[in-house]
């Protein structure tokens, strides 16, 4: 790294775009959002880790989903909430390690920009599974294809979620969709679960992608979005900003996928899986998302 903005990789000068607006989003696998914080450590987890990057320069939004078990290095808090170490572990656990609010998501904050060199996040917004169900009705429900490998039409509300087929889900299915994918992901085989993790994620993207969609067709529509869900989502960012935001990333291009950080999966200790990142593939992707290339600085004369 030459100086704050600029990297040499490869032979290579990059230097970090201007007008990026970086934020992450987290999936917490708790149905509410505590009324007060939590005692330190508690069972929250962090269970679908987006970064949206904003490129406002070239009106074009990136989404990246982490994985979960992506093993990075988290801060460990005392029962104050005091770091009284750190540890190298999953990155979902870096919530837990928390109070459930706003001290989880500084945590994961801090995990991620660590894991990607640094990264500076303009805000971060957490959203517990309980209100997966008013979001889909609030965008009108999101069309999927049904898993093949789960019993939805035994449980109530999936009489109609027939394996294969295409079904707009009710706010009640939608919640059982999400459910499903991480029920199947501690019921498979290890190999397959980094697959049906991202099943998870897939279907959140669906819902970001249709209230983009709504927001952009009507701006004055992100309030009510926003009002619907509002007892299930945890922001540092104020009102006024969370709806410019909204409304500039509804007017971005997107190619409608997610970029996805790659590794290595292994068992660990108590059976779970653990994903040792490529490094050398997420330093391209980073350069990739954040930076442009530049040419070579101007050589000064001794």
């Amino acid at each position: 790294q030459l100086d704050s903005y600029t990297v040499l990789h490869d032979g290579k000068y990059y230097r970090y775009k201007d007008h990026m607006v970086n934020l992450l989003l987290i999936g917490v696998d708790s149905d509410d959002k505590p009324a007060a914080p939590l005692p330190y450590g508690s069972d929250n987890q962090a269970d679908v880790i987006l970064v949206a990057a904003l490129d406002t320069d070239a009106n074009r939004m990136t989404l990246i989903s982490v994985s979960r078990d992506t093993m990075c290095d988290i801060a460990v808090l005392d029962q104050n909430g005091q770091v009284s170490g750190a540890a190298h572990t999953q990155l979902a656990l870096s919530y837990s390690n928390g109070d459930g609010l706003y001290e989880s998501c500084r945590l994961c904050q801090e995990a991620v920009s660590q894991l990607f060199y640094g990264l500076q996040f303009d805000g971060c917004a957490a959203f517990y599974m309980g209100g997966i169900g008013r979001l889909n009705d609030a965008v009108g429900g999101v069309t999927v294809s049904v898993l093949d490998d789960y019993p939805f039409t035994n449980v109530p509300g999936g009489w109609n979620m027939y394996p294969g087929q295409n079904v707009t889900l009710t706010g009640q299915q939608a919640r059982l969709y999400i459910q499903a994918t991480i029920i199947i992901w501690f019921l498979q085989s290890f190999d397959t679960r980094l697959n049906v993790v991202s099943d998870s994620a897939d279907s959140l993207l669906a819902l970001i992608g249709q209230a983009k969609a709504r927001v952009a067709a009507s701006p004055a529509s992100v309030l009510p979005l926003y009002n619907a869900v509002s007892d299930y989502v945890l922001t540092d960012l104020d009102l006024g900003k969370l709806t410019y935001l909204a409304t500039q990333a509804a007017g971005m291009s997107f190619s409608g996928d997610m970029l996805r950080v790659t590794g290595q999966a292994a068992l660990g200790d108590g059976n779970r899986v653990e994903l040792t990142v490529d490094q050398e593939a997420l330093y391209d992707l980073i350069l990739d998302v954040f930076y442009d290339e530049i040419p070579a600085p101007a050589q000064t004369g001794e």
